[in-house]
């Protein structure tokens, strides 16, 4: 199987377990929340394991978020769209994700984003597939991004992970 089918076809099964997680049977967009804001663990080829929404989704770290805040907010977050918290709701943890590292940070000016291990989760605008995961190691907004692995520790290539 080609690696990319490969990892569609593993972005689906990661669908298809959170929208029965979840119980998401219908077009009812709270549940399409829940559903959005559920983090599973996906096996890339050529990154491992990483985590990614219920959507499929690679999600990302922002360096500069190092003081568990969330930094990346207005403007950036048209590229960056941070992961949101159903109102009320806790993240759901698939196979494989510590849900006790799950949680939620306030979001300026209004709303939470889901956490793991401290960091606000976002998605990259530019990953138009699930699985797609074009942002990482990429400079933009001011700091660098990276993609999450259910351990907790951002994917960053040959220089010193910031401290948690």
């Amino acid at each position: 199987m080609p690696a990319s089918t490969h990892r569609l076809f593993s972005a689906a099964i990661a669908v298809g377990l959170f929208a029965t997680l979840v119980g998401c049977t219908g077009h009812d967009s709270a549940k399409a929340d829940a559903r959005a804001s559920a983090i599973a663990v996906l096996d890339t080829k050529d990154l491992g394991n990483i985590l990614v929404d219920g959507k499929g989704s690679v999600l990302y770290i922002f360096e500069p978020d190092n003081a568990s805040t969330v930094s990346c907010t207005f403007g950036c977050e048209t590229i960056w769209p941070p992961l949101m918290a159903v109102d009320g709701a806790s993240p759901a943890a698939g196979a494989g994700v510590d849900g006790s590292q799950l949680g939620t940070l306030p979001k300026p000016p209004s709303g939470y984003v889901v956490t793991y291990h401290g960091w606000p989760l976002y998605r990259y605008a530019a990953d138009t597939t699930p699985g797609e995961h074009s942002g990482q190691d990429v400079f933009l907004n001011g700091g660098n991004w990276y993609v999450m692995k259910p351990d907790g520790k951002p994917l960053i290539p040959s220089h010193e992970m910031p401290s948690r």
